[in-house]
This record gives C-alpha cells, structure tokens and sequence, in this order.
C-alpha cells in the first residue's frame, strides 16, 4: 500500500488461499491509521524531507505491541474482548478474574468485515438511553460544551453507548471508533489508572491531536471504563473530565476508587512535546516522553518528592534520544487557542485542526503534580459522606449481558432460527443530532454502523477452518458491492474511491479517505438489495443478503438448498431487526439532545 510519503507492505502466511488481497489491503491501512493514531499526518512531511528518517525513534517501544493489538482483532482465533493487557501482568487476583469475566466472545473479525462496532449485548433500550443521558450530564449538564467532543462507555472492546457532535461532520467513522476502542479496551493500565493521552482520529482530523481521558469505573466486575476525548489538553480539562468519571461513578451507585494519575508535565514556558489538535493556552500539560499514544504502559505512575527526582533524569535521556528529529517539527505556532474544532462543530465548517509544531527540547521541562489537591479534596468529601451504594439498573444489565449463559441461550436461539451454524450481522442505524429548528422531530445525522453474531465454533475448531469462513464471507461482501470479488475488479473500485475523494471539495483536507478506500469501501452499504451464495464440497452453503440498513453473512449445512438458505437468512434477519433495541445502540444520542 503507497501512502503521500510511506509504503506499507503485508505478506501473508496462509498456504491454503486465505487472506484474500482485499482483506490484507484494509489491514494495511489500519495499520497506517494506527501510525496516524499515534503520530498525526504530520510523519508524511518528516520522510518527504528526510527518506531514511527512522520512524521508530518517534513511535515509541510499544507501538509494535498497539499494531499488534489492533490487527489481532483480524485473526478469526482473537477472540479476547476484555483488557488482556492487565490479566496477564497483575499480580491482584480479583482484578485478574475480573477480566477474565470480560473476555466474552464476540464476532471476531466480523467489525472489521462488517465496518462495524459490536455493542454488549442485550441491553433494554431504556437503560443504554438513560446511560447516554448520564453522560451528558456529567460532562456538561446538557449543555453541550464545544471542548466535550465524544463521551464513550465501553466494556473491554465493545460499545455500551457513545455521544457524539451534533454537527454529522464531526461524528466518528467506524475506522477512528475501532482504533479508540482497541487501544483503550486492551490497555495494560487502565483498570488500576486514570489515563490522559493525546490521540489522532485518522478519519476525523488526521493534521492534530485530541486529548483522551479514560478511567475504569468498575473494575471489578464488568469492566465498564469511561472515555472522554476533547481538543482541550488544559489542566482544567483533565479535571472536569475526572470529576465527570466520579459523578458517572457515584451515579452507578460504584464506590469511589483512588487511583493513580499517569505522570504530567508543565509546558507553561510554551513548550510542547507533540503536535496539538488546536493551540493550547498557558498552562496546559504535557506528557513526560514522546506524547506519542502508543506507549502509555512504560510511563511511570509514581507521585511525590521521588516523582519529581525520577523526572529530571528521563527528561534528559528522553532529550538525547529525540534531540536529532526535532528539526522537521521547526514550523512556527498559529493562532486559534483551541477554537479551531470548536467553530467547526458549531458552524458546520470543516477546516483543518491547527496543527502546533514540534519544539526542540532546550527549554527544562518541570514536573507538577498539578493533580494533587483535588484529588485530596475528593478523598475528603468521601471521608464526610456515608456510602450507601446501590446497584444501577445498568450494571446489573451488563452483567447479565456479560454472562456466558445468557450469551450462549441467546445466540443458540438465533442460530436455530436460520438452521445456521454461524453468522454475522450488521445494522445501520442514524444519530439522533436533535431537533429540526423548532420542530420536535430528531433530525437525522451519519450512520453509527454496527454488528452482531457468535463467535465461531464447533464445528470450526481450527485456525484453518475459521480462516476460511471469514474468507469466505469476505468474497461475499465484495460480490454483494461490486458484483464480482476478482482481484482486478477490486482494485479498479479502490481506484475510483480514491480518485472521487481526491477531487472532492467537501471532504476536510486532514481526513485520511483518500488513502484508506477499503475502509470507505466496506462502510458504505451496498446500494441495491441483493442476494448472493456460494456452495463448498457439498458440505457448507454461505449466504450473504443485504437490504436498506443491514447485512447478513451466515453459514448453514449444505444439505439446505440456496433458496431455502435464502429464506431462513431472511427470517432470521427479520428477527434481528425486531430486536434491534435490545441487541444496538437504537438511538445515539448527541450533545443537547
């Protein structure tokens, strides 16, 4: 795959005909997302002026360990959805039980395939409402602030509800929403930390960074986390977002935790140490490495007098390791203070986040543990108050949903129906972004894609087996699109996608499509209704249909005949659509709605 400035190569292993060019081509361009994640568009401009720079200086020990994480999901036999990253490191055996109880099969590969997120599942459509609700008003109290940009509550890998812009603009793709749920539902410290990192959505604005804060609010049963992500990386921001994560927490009825803040920097002599989403005010923070998002797990997580000794010395390694990059960050700040994504989601507009420049490091950069006193004010006030904790509604929801019981009843029930042994399920369905004017009606904004099925099973033990199906569906999809799924066909559809985003006027500069047409191929539903099938060795019949806002990809015995396979597809998809409230977010809501 050929980028501005980089090319990304994958070589595939399966001797048996799997990993079609297709699928290969959109791990690849996860994977340059993912750099995009971690580093913003700005790494296009360093190897432009200088081709043999090496990236791994700028990305950090563990970025290898976040690609990997992200194209594990790939691999049909992935199929952890919990924070494994902690389960495998942390000696707390309840902490490790707890996540143990979150590694519930999901769909596998199927989000990938279906360009769609899985939600935990079944959840009464009240409930999951009343949570999006809860966000917005522990973020704002329904204001709808221009620095809150996404609230999210997700369980390991998988959505619980999401709120968003009301502007369609500025609402996530499907692409960014992986790449935040990944990283964060499989980060080593987030069941024992509050974290506060900078990311990049490639898909949203791919020229700065947002600033994410995450917090596991029950890590000790679900492992319901929080994220919150605004352009704002002030003080002020960290602090509003952990006191929204307390009033979430004593909402739920949870007992307030204290945890440890990953180490911050002061960058009041105008220094920073990564590209900004907007430019920050005096005062802001800063991170005491690379500020890259990919390696939070080497930061340290000590606070005091030693805190502040340890600081000194990893500033000055951290100063000779990247001293020699610094030039092809040499531009000059610009203007804005951080109302460049505020005036877009406001207005509509979609102009390119400011982007801050990289500085050299000859400035010191002081430790504050900024954190300090309010974080002892909210120890007092639980001191002064008598906990009297009861259960929300949501969480004993989740922890139904996330009983391997229920789990297994409820998709044998799905299966029977269709006479199938496997299946996956997508569901297209709008954000509310609220009112029309003065009318009561919700207006319609972009699509919040999402999916549905089992996890593979008997009898498809193996790698191969599983490869295979996913294969499989994976044709399917392309037959469904583009009528065939030929190499050459697939390819000259990628060109147009690319070539149409080229010259398109209204796609914002700093989006990515251009350079991801797969993923914009697989997340736009095919236009037609359609029916397409393929028998196999007189042993399995894989059916994929499609209509207006669903797919389905399922896999029955090869002694039902298509059009009867058909059918129960059909039937089968019939019921998923009726149950759409319980099994999806049925209705995203924005700021203010």
């Amino acid at each position: 795959k050929h980028t501005e400035a980089l090319t990304l190569v994958s070589i595939s292993d399966r001797k048996d005909g799997n990993h079609n060019e297709a699928w290969l081509r959109l791990q690849l361009e996860y994977v340059y997302s993912q750099v995009i994640f971690t580093l913003t568009s700005q790494v296009q401009s360093i190897f432009k002026n200088t081709p043999s720079y090496d990236l791994r200086s700028m990305m950090g020990p563990n970025v290898n360990d976040s690609i990997r994480n992200l194209l594990d999901r790939f691999d049909p036999v992935d199929l952890d959805e919990g924070i494994v990253g902690l389960s495998r490191q942390d000696s707390n055996e309840s902490i490790s039980k707890s996540s143990h109880r979150n590694r519930n099969h999901g769909t596998g590969c199927g989000s990938f395939l279906t360009a769609g997120v899985e939600c935990i599942h079944p959840i009464p459509p009240e409930i999951r409402e009343n949570a999006s609700k809860m966000l917005i008003h522990a973020c704002g109290k329904g204001i709808g602030r221009t620095s809150d940009l996404f609230a999210i509550l997700t369980v390991g890998t998988r959505l619980v509800t999401i709120v968003q812009p009301p502007n369609p603009s500025s609402q996530l793709h499907t692409s960014d929403l992986h790449l935040i749920l990944t990283f964060v539902g499989r980060q080593p410290g987030l069941l024992t930390n509050e974290l506060w990192f900078p990311l990049c959505l490639p898909r949203f604005d791919s020229s700065g960074f947002l600033y994410a804060y995450t917090s596991c609010l029950d890590p000790m049963d679900t492992g319901l986390s929080i994220v919150l992500i605004s352009p704002d990386n002030s003080t002020e921001q960290f602090k509003s977002y952990h006191n929204a994560a307390n009033t979430v927490r004593k909402t739920l009825g949870l007992p307030s935790v204290r945890t440890k803040v990953l180490r911050v920097f002061d960058s009041s002599s105008n220094v920073s140490t990564a590209s900004s989403a907007s430019t920050p005010a005096k005062g802001n923070i800063r991170y005491g490495r690379s500020d890259s998002a990919g390696d939070l797990s080497t930061i340290s997580i000590e606070t005091g007098d030693s805190e502040r000794k340890k600081t000194h010395l990893d500033d000055a390694a951290w100063k000779t390791k990247y001293e020699s990059s610094n030039e092809a960050f040499d531009e000059d700040d610009k203007d804005g203070d951080g109302k460049g994504i505020a005036r877009r989601i406001s207005q509509g507009s979609s102009p390119g986040i400011i982007a801050m420049r990289r500085p050299t490091l000859d400035s010191q950069i002081s430790a504050t543990c900024y954190l300090e006193n309010f974080l002892e004010d909210d120890d007092l006030e639980e001191d002064e108050e008598k906990e009297t904790n009861h259960e929300a509604p949501l969480l004993t929801a989740l922890k139904v949903a996330l009983s391997a019981k229920q789990q297994e009843e409820m998709m044998t029930s799905y299966l029977q129906l269709a006479s199938a042994v496997h299946f996956v399920f997508r569901c297209d369905i709008y954000v509310n972004s609220g009112s029309n004017g003065g009318g009561s009606a919700p207006s319609k904004g972009e699509m919040l894609t999402q999916c549905f099925g089992p996890p593979l099973s008997f009898p498809f033990t193996d790698a191969s087996s599983q490869s295979h199906v996913w294969d499989v569906y994976q044709r399917l999809s392309l037959r469904l699109r583009l009528g065939s799924s030929s190499v050459e066909t697939t390819m000259d559809a990628l060109d147009m996608i690319t070539n149409t985003h080229q010259h398109d006027d209204n796609i914002d500069s700093g989006d990515v499509s251009q350079e991801c047409p797969m993923q914009c191929l697989l997340e736009s539903p095919p236009n037609v209704h359609s029916v397409t099938y393929l028998q196999e060795d007189n042993e399995w019949l894989f059916v994929g249909l499609n209509g207006t806002f669903f797919e389905c990809y399922a896999t029955l015995p090869a002694t039902i005949p298509p059009r009867t396979g058909t059918a129960y597809c059909a039937r089968l998809v019939r019921r998923l659509m009726g149950d759409e409230r319980i099994l999806f977010l049925s209705n995203p809501l924005t700021w203010g709605s």
